[in-house]
């Protein structure tokens, strides 16, 4: 009984991240319908996987479903992307500062050694223009790392559901000229002054990269 049940959560898990890949890759478009029993039969399933991923995709703002009907990818407004990254700035503002408050404790040097990783696997992801999704999982571990420090549950549920709701605006930021070099080096940036034990430096470096997120993405075709 319990394998079943491990199986089964891992099979979800799975059918998430498969649906999730694809309405951030585009593959899953706004405002077609699509069924859960389609995925099922795509990937030779039952539905009750999927319909599990589904619910969580929908309360993540990802996915909206519709009785009788099927589900949709969930339009993303501008005015959307820009309260969500506001919202981030409040968070991950804080988190920013807490973690450089700290720098000189043994978990935020175990943290460092982290970024330093995230900005080593998103340098190569530049290197070929096609990897858009890798390095936006570098980049989303990169920021996910600073707010985990803090070990506030509220602050890492609430990132984790802001950020899943624009990655697929994210993506598409990353296409636009050399966005990817840009953000690579506004996070070596943050990186250098996070070090540096200057919080307040750190808190202005965010927010500047967040502002020129905001401004990339007034840019992008949100659909």
């Amino acid at each position: 009984m319990v394998e079943n049940i491990l199986q089964r959560v891992s099979l979800k898990d799975q059918v998430y991240q498969y649906l999730k890949k694809a309405i951030i890759n585009g593959d899953l478009k706004t405002g077609e319908i699509y069924s859960e029993q389609m995925f099922a039969t795509q990937l030779n399933i039952s539905r009750t996987p999927v319909r599990e991923a589904v619910l969580q995709l929908q309360h993540e703002n990802m996915l909206e479903i519709y009785n009788n009907r099927g589900i949709m990818v969930k339009p993303l407004l501008f005015e959307d992307v820009k309260k969500i990254i506001e919202a981030r700035v409040a968070i991950e503002g804080y988190s920013v500062r807490y973690l450089t408050k700290n720098i000189h404790t043994p978990e935020a040097k175990e943290v460092l050694i982290l970024l330093d990783t995230c900005l080593k696997l998103a340098s190569e992801a530049v290197d070929d223009k096609q990897r858009y999704y890798d390095f936006m999982q570098a980049d989303i571990d990169f920021h996910g790392l600073i707010v985990d420090f803090t070990k506030n549950d509220y602050f890492i549920n609430m990132i984790h559901m802001l950020r899943s709701r624009i990655e697929k605006a994210t993506v598409g930021s990353l296409k636009q000229g050399e966005r990817m070099k840009i953000a690579i080096k506004e996070h070596e940036e943050l990186f250098e002054i996070i070090k540096s034990g200057d919080d307040y430096g750190a808190y202005l470096s965010f927010e500047k990269h967040m502002q020129n997120t905001i401004e990339v993405m007034k840019h992008c075709n949100l659909d």
